[in-house]
């Protein structure tokens, strides 16, 4: 089945302790290529989320924020002081005082009034309790996205075998055109020594010769067998259950090449015309392919 590799989703859990949003976008890559913005409380879990995803996305780059929200945040959480921050304050205020002679002992609305005295530290959750309540919105997001990568799959399977039977078009006017090729030149390469010889009788052999000669060097039809195949294999994977973009890509550089042989072979304008539309649908492939997973 054909997936792109393009796609977009997002999902939020809550229950009465906590809530987690996922968000998840992923784009072309020849390689996997995961990307976590995590909230802190997530950091132990980060090889675990990767072996997910990886389970998932065979190829692609993979951008996944996941944010945690306490529902009940002064019952999950505590205030705590900065002790090492408020001796330093204190330290501090102390030789301020006694350096420019400022009357009064310290007070404790002095050291309060210090930033990041005093601080909020939310209940950390154990680690595996957050990975059974991540689990759940995790898949549901991944499985919304495959759901939406699917879909684009599909419109690019549409477009994919509407290109793929103007090739097979091209290629079968190039296997009816070549053999009527060698007869033509046939033909000229006669009248071009009738003209040069001026009447005189022509070896019949040395010109069987000479077209035998031409016939070799632009024969195509080996070429011709190799593309028609390298098609074939290509429409195959249309019907694999794994992913197939990197063998699609494979397939096109081989198409590519035996065209290119096709175009310096050919000794007719009308197959070098063919050789040019096939060589244009398929770089339209070769682009649409770079989205396959």
């Amino acid at each position: 089945m054909i997936t792109s590799m393009t796609g977009f989703a997002q999902t939020v859990y809550s229950d009465k302790s906590l809530q987690i949003t996922i968000a998840v976008r992923t784009y072309n890559n020849r390689f996997l290529d995961v990307n976590l913005r995590l909230n802190n409380a997530f950091s132990p879990l980060e090889d675990r989320i990767k072996s997910y995803i990886a389970s998932r996305v065979s190829r692609g780059r993979v951008e996944v924020a996941i944010q945690l929200a306490s529902q009940e945040k002064l019952r999950n959480g505590n205030l705590a002081i900065n002790w090492e921050l408020a001796r330093t304050y204190s330290g501090l205020l102390i030789e301020l005082k006694k350096t420019l002679n400022i009357p009064g002992p310290l007070a404790l609305s002095d050291l309060l009034s210090s930033k990041d005295l005093v601080v909020y530290q939310e209940t950390c959750f154990p680690e595996e309790v957050l990975w059974r309540k991540l689990t759940p919105p995790l898949k549901k997001v991944f499985d919304a996205l495959q759901k939406m990568r699917s879909e684009e799959g599909r419109n690019l399977s549409r477009d994919l075998l509407e290109r793929l039977k103007l090739i097979q078009a091209g290629i079968d006017l190039i296997s009816l055109k070549a053999p009527q090729v060698i007869e033509a030149y046939q033909v000229r390469l006669r009248e071009r020594i009738r003209k040069i010889s001026q009447g005189v009788d022509v070896d019949p052999l040395r010109l069987a010769q000479e077209v035998a000669i031409m016939a070799d060097r632009s024969d195509v039809s080996e070429e011709l067998i190799r593309l028609e195949s390298h098609l074939n294999q290509f429409k195959d994977l249309f019907k694999e259950a794994q992913t197939v973009g990197k063998k699609m890509e494979f397939l096109l550089q081989e198409m590519n090449r035996e065209v290119n042989t096709i175009g310096s072979k050919a000794m007719d304008s009308a197959i070098s015309h063919q050789v040019v539309s096939i060589k244009s649908e398929l770089e339209k492939l070769r682009e649409q392919v770079q989205n396959i997973e």
